[in-house]
């Protein structure tokens, strides 16, 4: 029973054993099968989490990289988790590319309002300026006027007096004169009876002389007769002797009448030449009365007349005198219109100076915001293109520049010669002009081939100076300012705005700018710097129009 009992126990150990082996067979099966498994999780893991995952940190590696360039999209080859991750952050992007994108057309459209704000705030300051400086010299000119309207109503009340006064005179004076001109006449009168008188005593004259002569006939008669009757008594003797007598007597005082008539007729002569030269002086003296009577009539019509115009004068300067009163009143109240509104025209100055400040600023602010915006690359846009087409086109002009550098050139030199004097716009040549001229222009041609909506693209030196520029506008000069501005712009310094300046002076990989060109256009300006050796020698400039910028709802891929 023992031995059955050992039998028993060593067949049930055989068969424990076999069934050891089985489990150890199958243990070493089962971890053969779970390293295979594990393997094959590990690679299958890998293949569904790693190989996204890294290529996602991959991708975003780059876009750190790039500063900006999210451009690029997530994998999602797998259709797990990860996958849905990747296509949530691609369809963000997305979203994100459309929204900077609608940002920068924003702020085109705001930096292209701020421009053109600017400009007509500089235009309204410019009116602005020239509207005080009219108000400052019209109230200049209302004080002068108030001034002189008082100066000559201050002279014209003088006037007026003395004219009242000389009025006054002249009407005493007109008055005497015609006192005078009374008693002229009165003389003339006198005068003229006077002169009737002396031709009566030259009549009388006359006639006394007549008589004296006919009393000398009768006296010589009786003379000769008592001559005769003394003969003849003589003759008688004795009894004519006392008819002598008497003719002796007779013929005395016939003698004595020939003396006295002889005296009364010299007297009557001389009283006679008298009278002829008091007739004559008489006649002298009526003609010179009567003459100074026409003259002093003629005379006294003239104050008459005086008098009148002197009292028309008179009105009129009273009436001016009111008049320039009342003037002298309204210049002062427009005198004080004229400094409020100097004062307002000065106010409002301020303002928009103030406002320029402030469309300066909206314009510096707007110029960072796309300076940000510039930054990130979204794949598409017209903004991208020529970003793109611009940093090509920079790289292949500071080549020429390295080259002509190499050839000896010395593209730094400042020695600009001027060679239009007393010419606008000005003209300069410098050492290296000819040969960056020949190299240059044809690069620049063919960038607007490429692009025609541009409007140029050039480099532009430290100073602003631009060597060359496109054949369009690199005409000979023709004198006429408005056209040479346009159609003759190579050898020219451009440094005459702020966008200008920065455009050259910039060192950022690149800097957008809304300006008012010279020939008052409103542009953007895309500038790229460029370096000779090393060293910044100025800009390669890009210009268009803002509206190229809005059209970038383009989805056309950069490559």
């Amino acid at each position: 029973g023992q031995l059955d009992q050992v039998l028993v126990l060593k067949s049930g150990s055989s068969e424990l054993q076999s069934e050891l082996d089985n489990l150890r067979f199958m243990a070493w099966l089962l971890f053969g099968f779970a390293i295979v498994v594990a393997t094959f999780t590990i690679f299958f893991m890998r293949h569904i989490f790693l190989r996204p995952i890294g290529k996602m940190i991959e991708v975003l590696s780059a876009i750190k990289d790039k500063d900006g360039d999210i451009s690029a999209t997530l994998p999602d080859f797998t259709h797990d988790e990860i996958s849905t991750m990747a296509s949530s952050y691609n369809g963000f992007s997305t979203s994100l590319k459309k929204i900077i994108s609608d940002t920068r057309n924003h702020s085109v459209r705001v930096a292209l309002s701020a421009t053109q704000l600017s400009k007509v705030l500089q235009e309204v300051h410019k009116s602005t300026s020239e509207q005080e400086e009219q108000a400052q010299q019209v109230l200049v000119s209302s004080l002068e006027s108030t001034s002189a309207i008082e100066e000559v109503a201050s002279n014209t009340l003088r006037i007026s007096e003395y004219t009242s006064n000389n009025l006054n005179e002249i009407r005493t004076s007109s008055d005497e004169l015609e006192k005078v001109l009374g008693q002229v006449r009165n003389i003339s009168e006198l005068a003229q009876g006077f002169q009737v008188t002396v031709e009566k005593l030259s009549a009388s004259s006359e006639t006394i002389t007549e008589i004296l002569s006919m009393v000398k006939r009768f006296s010589d008669q009786t003379n000769l007769l008592a001559l005769n009757a003394s003969i003849e008594a003589a003759r008688a003797g004795e009894a004519g002797r006392g008819f002598a007598v008497v003719a002796d007597e007779v013929r005395n005082l016939s003698q004595q009448v020939q003396v006295a008539t002889a005296e009364i007729d010299e007297n009557i002569s001389v009283m006679g030449e008298l009278v002829k030269d008091t007739k004559i002086n008489s006649a002298n003296i009526l003609e010179y009365t009567r003459n100074t009577e026409g003259f002093i009539g003629s005379t006294s019509e003239q104050f008459t007349r005086l008098v009148q115009d002197f009292e028309g004068v008179n009105n009129q300067l009273t009436t001016i005198s009111s008049t320039l009163d009342e003037l002298s009143y309204t210049n002062k109240a427009s005198h004080t219109h004229v400094e409020r509104i100097a004062g307002i025209s000065g106010d409002i100055r301020d303002e928009m100076e103030r406002s320029r400040e402030f469309s300066g600023e909206l314009e510096s602010s707007t110029e960072e915001t796309q300076e940000l915006l510039s930054r990130f690359i979204i794949g598409y846009g017209s903004f991208e293109e020529i970003i793109q087409a611009g940093r090509e086109w920079s790289r292949q002009v500071q080549e020429a520049l390295e080259k002509l550098n190499s050839q000896g050139f010395d593209l730094f030199d400042k020695n600009y010669l001027r060679t239009n004097e007393g010419k606008l716009p000005e003209k300069f040549d410098v050492s290296y002009v000819d040969a960056f001229e020949s190299l240059l222009r044809p690069m620049y041609d063919n960038c607007l081939r490429e692009k025609p909506d541009l409007i140029y693209a050039l480099a532009v030196s430290l100073d602003g100076y631009a060597p060359a520029h496109h054949l369009k506008v690199s005409e000979p000069m023709t004198g006429n300012f408005d056209i040479d501005n346009v159609k003759s712009r190579h050898r020219r310094f451009f440094k005459g705005s702020r966008a200008e300046i920065r455009r050259v002076t910039n060192t950022a990989p690149f800097l957008l700018q809304t300006f008012v060109r010279d020939t008052g256009e409103v542009l953007n300006d895309l500038t790229f710097p460029i370096y000779v050796n090393g060293k910044h020698w100025g800009g390669f400039a890009v210009g268009f129009k803002p509206e190229l910028l809005l059209d970038s709802e383009t989805t056309t891929e950069l490559r």
